[in-house]
């Protein structure tokens, strides 16, 4: 990959800003690996419970499938509208072009590739240079393997040498984006390498109040992986699978969209149902890239000695 596809990657957002960032957010709400902070709570986004292991999804992993879909539709569509200009009305219009006509045919063609470009290739990137990502906590043999944020290649390290927290990971009109993340830190404290795992908290305001139950709300699951790591799988209640690599249209939108999840009041199941239901041209676009990411995307190779550490059972399969 050149400077250029890195740069276009890092515009889009498949490579996110903030990997290699430990926060002063982030340091105030570190995790101690040893001390209990609360009750923990069902992670959201596991894709096994098995052999010792607790496998969690990469926290974007509802997202995965947005580059895909977006990237593709948007990208076709604008190189089909300058392919037009440039190739099929002039052909249309039975005018004869001369060679200044030629030379600005030329330069349509050429925006269309320059403005289609970043939007394919993180479409492409997403689904065969991103791919899966997920992290595998061993209780037995206190390793974490996971796949990296960095350059989304499978990496392995002890549980007790990653640093855990809660950290920022994006913002738009609709929120603020938090998440748990797992960092290796160099000797000088920069950061070497990250991961992120089960769901991402939706903070939709700023106020003191969302912020005190976004920190609860990761922390108690992040409880539930430490008490694992040391405490023991016994020591935690069974968790369900709620996660695969063949989901149907359905499933994929119930998880990419999954409504008023956590919420009692019906004020607001109907202000989200009309909402939904207003969205849906937009939301199909997404839950299909969704649907399609699954069944296409790369998927991490690991090393033999991780296979045969964890039981190959564990890994997710199509």
């Amino acid at each position: 990959m050149n400077k250029v596809q890195h740069k276009i990657l890092e515009a889009v957002g498949v490579y996110r800003h903030g990997r290699l960032t430990y926060s002063t957010f982030s340091r105030e709400h570190t995790f101690d690996i040893k001390q209990a902070q609360t009750t923990p709570e069902v992670p959201a986004s596991v894709f096994a419970r098995r052999n010792n292991c607790l496998v969690l999804a990469n926290a974007w992993f509802r997202e995965s499938g947005m580059y895909l879909s977006w990237g593709t539709l948007g990208g076709t569509v604008l190189l089909a509208i300058f392919m037009y200009l440039a190739l099929i009305m002039p052909w249309l219009s039975e005018v004869e072009i001369g060679v200044s006509g030629g030379l600005l045919l030329v330069f349509f063609l050429i925006l269309g590739i320059f403005f289609s470009y970043p939007l394919l290739f993180s479409a492409k990137s997403e689904l065969k240079l991103q791919g899966l990502r997920y992290v595998i906590f061993n209780t037995h043999s206190k390793n974490v393997h996971f796949v990296s944020d960095v350059d989304f290649q499978p990496r392995s390290c002890r549980w007790d040498e990653c640093t855990f927290c809660i950290a920022y990971s994006a913002g738009s009109i609709e929120g603020y984006y938090y998440v748990l993340k797992g960092y290796l830190l160099n000797e000088d404290g920069s950061v070497k390498d990250s991961f992120s795992f089960d769901d991402y908290h939706h903070m939709t305001s700023n106020s003191d109040k969302a912020r005190q139950s976004m920190i609860g709300d990761l922390s108690a699951r992040f409880e539930y992986v430490r008490r694992c790591m040391e405490e023991g799988g016994d020591s935690v209640e069974p968790v369900p699978v709620s996660l695969g690599l063949k989901p149907s249209l359905g499933e994929a939108a119930e998880y990419l969209f999954p409504g008023a999840r956590g919420s009692t009041r019906l004020t607001f199941h109907i202000v989200y149902s009309i909402i939904r239901t207003l969205l849906l041209p937009f939301v199909g676009v997404q839950v299909v890239g969704h649907y399609f990411f699954c069944r296409y995307c790369r998927l991490p190779q690991w090393p033999q000695a991780v296979i045969d550490e964890c039981g190959e059972e564990i890994f997710p399969k199509r």
